[in-house]
């Protein structure tokens, strides 16, 4: 018999969709031919019936009616054997039905139970108990319990009833305490062009599994549910390291490992100074992702230091006129009688002192101008030119400025000078750019240069910092990380050239400036030397002034602290000095490292060192061996905070 004709979808017997369905199989074997009818009724018995075969009378009957007779028929002729008639029976959709109503109404008897129960609320809470917290957790729901992040716990019948109809928002509440650097229901905070899917915290993280219950750790099953790359282990099929693993941009410092290690440090005049191993210049004692260099002090001071305080910066210089421009009596009124003045009045005291003592009014004595013959024979400093917008070599263009800045500088001090750069540096940084220059002493040179002298001072600059020498003011920097110095350079790098005319000459007279103080083999520009040079977001330029960990790899960690002192397979000591951070560190002579600091892309370089393969890091993370699971490395939530506000709410509360 062919069994699919009493399938649903080709039967007339069964239909899924009723309440009923007529059943007989497990008195017959058989099923039932009709029914059942709308009221659930089912067909009535089945008799057999006589029929004459041949010469013989038999009972009959169909096979969908029960089939054949074993008796009959009797000696009158007739067949009175039956089948019991079909009986209706409940279909699975109905019985689903009634479950669930069941289900539903034991549901709602147990919240109004519970609803009822007095003792403030205690019974029914030790009915729906779902289990202790975590600790880190139980201690912010100490005021509201439940309804912290139960929102329906303490509300009224209906809105626990209606709370059973919907899924409750969790991360909501979550996030009332927990940040992240982006959005908390996109995979790692992140909307990836490839594959983006919305989270919720509760697909990885539950809670109610007790107060030292981790619900922080994630198994590599969970991560494979999503990710289409499914990995076994770290050290089978785990996709491979990027090719410059893990050197994602140059280092702040210009310092070549490989120079400094074959040629330097090999040098016998510096070979004492040289550091004996890797730690002598990295603190490994705060070594976590990266391995940070030391300080100046600790590794580069030995060698480096009297070059620093060598490298001056000459923020003014006196140029050559061809005429003097400078009022003489103003000049007078403001600085006093020159050594040449207390000459010609010496020379005339007698008559001065004889007219006083008459009561005759007093002359004072003319003096005889001399043909004016400038005392200095330079050009103008380009940081002169710059602040002025003048061309350093055009003496027609420069001569009135700057002997205008003069004879202010000689009556105001420092102040002519602060407003000029406040003008180049967007009314900003004047202070700091002139941090400790003295108003007396600009005075004083400014008071030498009216008078067409060179400044003299009145002893030799040991010290440092600022001075006037002959023609020229001057910085000297007193030691590493010298703040004026470093505002020089930065105002060199922010510089835009948008104040000036836009022209060739007026064009090369910013360069000239930023070159007079950028220069790495000259002033102050050694800084450069060492410090990198980099681009910013908005097109400009910046100083590397500290180290600049890289951000290119957020879901990635590693630390050093915790491979520092361990030992490789080998027995190596990592802190060995010949074979410990060589280990995996190897470096690369052909490397050319010098050449991506011509340049102001960070991301642009080559290393000093060779990549890291990931056959290096599987000779430990291996099946038997270290761990190797995904969280070891991998983060999945993008800068995870705590939002502080929550603890000063619960501590207010308290």
């Amino acid at each position: 018999m062919n069994q699919d004709k009493f399938k649903h979808d080709s039967s007339h017997y069964e239909r899924p969709t009723q309440k009923y369905r007529c059943g007989r199989a497990a008195v017959w074997g058989k099923p039932c031919e009709f029914g059942p009818h709308v009221s659930g009724k089912c067909g009535g018995t089945t008799e057999c019936r006589p029929e004459k075969i041949g010469d013989r009378w038999q009972c009959r009957r169909t096979a969908i009616a029960g089939g054949p007779c074993d008796l009959g028929p009797s000696f009158d002729g007739t067949c009175n054997h039956s089948r019991p008639p079909c009986h209706p029976r409940r279909s699975l959709r109905s019985l689903r039905g009634i479950i669930a109503i069941a289900a539903f109404s034991v549901v709602i008897a147990t919240i109004a139970l519970m609803l009822s129960l007095g003792d403030g609320g205690k019974a029914r809470d030790s009915i729906i108990e779902a289990g202790p917290l975590t600790g880190g957790h139980e201690n912010f729901t100490g005021t509201e319990g439940c309804a912290s992040c139960h929102t329906s716990h303490d509300e009224d019948a209906g809105d626990w009833f209606l709370s059973a109809f919907h899924e409750q928002e969790m991360t909501e509440k979550c996030l009332d305490c927990h940040t992240f650097g982006g959005d908390a229901r996109r995979t790692h905070n992140s909307i990836f062009a490839s594959k983006a899917i919305t989270t919720e915290c509760t697909m990885c993280h539950t809670e109610h599994k007790g107060e030292n219950a981790n619900i922080q750790m994630m198994s590599d099953s969970q991560c494979n549910h999503c990710h289409e790359t499914q990995i076994d282990s770290f050290s089978k099929n785990h996709p491979k390291f990027s090719d410059n693993y893990p050197h994602d941009r140059r280092t702040s410092i210009k310092f070549d490992h490989v120079s400094h290690l074959t040629t330097h440090f090999t040098d016998q005049r510096y070979s004492e100074k040289a550091p004996a191993d890797c730690i002598g210049c990295h603190a490994v004692d705060t070594a976590d992702r990266a391995v940070r260099p030391g300080t100046f002090e600790k590794s580069c001071m030995q060698c480096h230091n009297q070059a620093i305080q060598e490298r001056e910066l000459v923020v003014m210089r006196l140029p050559e006129f061809e005429e003097n421009l400078i009022d003489n009596d103003a000049v007078l009124s403001t600085c006093g009688p020159t050594i040449e003045n207390w000459e010609v009045i010496s020379e005339n005291l007698s008559d001065i002192v004889e007219a006083v003592e008459a009561g005759d009014e007093v002359e004072l004595p003319e003096y005889e101008e001399e043909e004016y013959e400038s005392v200095s024979l330079e050009e103008a400093s380009p940081i002169n030119s710059f602040l002025l917008e003048v061309l350093i070599d055009d003496m027609d263009s420069y001569s009135e400025p700057i002997q205008e800045l003069v004879l202010r500088l000689a009556e105001e001090g420092t102040a002519p000078l602060e407003d000029l750069i406040g003008e180049r540096f967007n009314n900003q940084g004047s202070g700091r750019l002139l941090s400790g220059l003295s108003s007396e002493l600009v005075k004083r040179i400014a008071c030498a240069w009216a008078a067409n002298l060179e400044y003299e001072a009145p002893a030799e600059n040991t010290a440092g910092g600022w001075y006037g020498d002959a023609l020229e003011l001057r910085y000297a920097p007193l030691q590493h990380g010298d703040p004026v110095a470093k505002n020089w350079i930065n105002f060199a790098l922010h510089t835009k050239n948008g104040h000036l005319d836009d022209t060739e000459d007026y064009q090369s007279v910013v360069e000239e400036m930023q070159q007079i103080i950028l220069d790495p083999k000259e002033g102050v520009g050694a800084c450069t030397k060492c410090h990198a040079i980099s681009n910013t977001e908005d097109g400009g330029w910046q100083a590397e002034w500290a180290y600049q960990p890289s951000n290119l790899r957020p879901y990635t960690y590693y630390s050093h602290g915790a491979h520092i002192t361990m030992l490789n397979p080998e027995g190596v000591n990592l802190m060995d000095p010949n074979n410990g951070c060589r280990t995996c560190h190897k470096i690369n002579e052909k490397s050319a490292y010098k050449d991506a600091f011509e340049q102001h892309d960070p991301n642009i370089f080559d290393s000093n060192f060779f990549p890291i393969d990931q056959t290096t890091c599987a000779q430990c993370h291996g099946e038997g061996q270290v761990k190797q699971d995904c969280q070891l490395c991998h983060n999945y939530h993008l800068s995870p905070g705590f939002d502080l506000r929550t603890v000063e709410n619960e501590e207010t509360m308290d």
